[in-house]
């Protein structure tokens, strides 16, 4: 039975279908990259953690609209005797059970900006062909960039139960905040860096492909300069089709990037009037059980389950991972309807051009870059990739 006020009852019902929306989309990223064979993908890492934070938001939910009343007359207690003590201030005086909630969710938010550093870093090189002749150093670094952050992630909670920080409200928002802010700033400028190899050798390969020939032409081009002693062109416009070859790599990494970083300052701008509040309360007689009190409450799990389900919509709905929803999910009797209609299409086309006359390139480009999409989501190295036909055929048509 709920011990919500009268009015709010909806409210934390709508937030925790969301919640389970956002759970459900969390484990469907996760079994997406495990279905290629890339569960320790970086984005796959932050789908662990991510399933993770939401699970702590359902829980810390349905504990708190049960026991509403009681948690609100507990929490003024335990604010009057500790309402100097930073960490009451950052945690909004939640202590227990609930305190442990959201450590574990700061946890799960620090991990995942950190992951999506590691990513960034990973696939800076890639255009200019750092990784390919450098096999071990990869390994290593993506061991690093695994573990580091969850050891990052560790130091930073750790900090945060020490009595120097916790005297202070000021320090103890630098030391939570630190890692994720650092961590998003640093993939905006290698985001950056990423864009501007992306527009120079997308200029470069418009400069280089002759207008008669795009599919032969430039194999003999690059042979002939071999054979001339002339340099071959920049390794980071030769691998061009082999990362950059779709556009929307740097579009979701910049969206990735835009909204973590969102949430990382909406999370800091929030907890700075907290320590108002918690002085107000510790004043108080009473605590505040209105409805407008409770449906605040209520509104504020939204941001922090939200991350979740913006990962899975920039890194989760490309090409080949619609292809892989459509060959597992889908039931066969729907898969055969909609086959059966794409084959009546086909035939009816004007001239009868069938698909298997169209050019393999431009056969590729329409079919939403099912090939290609592998290319930016699971590893560049993975085995997947590795054999799958349309990525083999870009990799020796533009590889150097």
């Amino acid at each position: 039975m709920s011990q919500l006020p009268a009015g709010t009852l909806g409210d934390a019902v709508g937030v925790l279908l969301f919640t389970f929306i956002c759970l459900f989309t969390n484990i469907l990223l996760v079994w997406l990259y495990c279905a290629i064979n890339e569960p320790w993908h970086y984005v796959a890492l932050i789908g662990y953690f991510a399933i993770l934070c939401t699970t702590s938001s359902i829980i810390q939910q349905i504990y708190n609209y049960t026991l509403w009343n009681d948690l609100l007359w507990a929490q003024l207690s335990y604010i009057k005797a500790n309402y100097e003590n930073a960490d009451v201030v950052f945690n909004n005086g939640n202590f227990g059970f609930m305190r442990v909630l959201a450590i574990i969710r700061l946890f799960c938010y620090i991990v995942e900006s950190t992951y999506l550093l590691a990513y960034c870093i990973h696939v800076r090189p890639i255009p200019i062909g750092f990784w390919q002749a450098r096999r071990k150093p990869e390994k290593i670094s993506t061991i690093v960039g695994i573990v580091a952050p969850i050891i990052g992630a560790a130091i930073t909670i750790g900090l945060l139960q020490t009595a120097a920080v916790q005297r202070s409200f000021i320090a103890y928002l630098i030391v939570a905040n630190v890692q994720s802010v650092l961590s998003c700033l640093i993939s905006i400028v290698l985001i950056f860096l990423i864009t501007v190899t992306f527009i120079r050798s997308k200029l470069a390969w418009r400069r280089l492909r002759p207008s008669s020939g795009p599919s032969g032409s430039w194999p003999r081009w690059r042979n002939e300069n071999r054979a001339e002693g002339r340099p071959a062109p920049r390794s980071a416009y030769a691998a061009q089709g082999v990362i950059f070859d779709d556009n929307w790599l740097v579009i979701r990494l910049s969206v990735a990037v835009v909204l973590i970083t969102g949430f990382i300052l909406a999370n800091i701008v929030t907890h700075l009037p907290q320590r108002d509040d918690i002085l107000r309360d510790a004043q108080a007689s009473e605590p505040d059980l209105s409805a407008a009190r409770a449906r605040s409450n209520i509104i504020g799990y939204i941001f922090g389950v939200t991350p979740g389900l913006a990962i899975f919509i920039v890194f989760g709905l490309g090409g080949a991972f619609r292809q892989v929803m459509y060959d597992r999910l889908m039931p066969r009797r729907w898969r055969r309807i909609f086959s059966n209609k794409t084959r009546t299409r086909e035939s009816t086309l004007e001239g009868g051009v069938s698909l298997e006359n169209i050019p393999p390139r431009a056969r590729e480009r329409s079919s939403s870059g099912s090939g290609v999409a592998l290319l930016y989501s699971p590893s560049v190295t993975s085995p997947s990739i590795a054999t799958d036909k349309p990525v083999a055929s870009r990799r020796d048509s533009f590889a150097d």
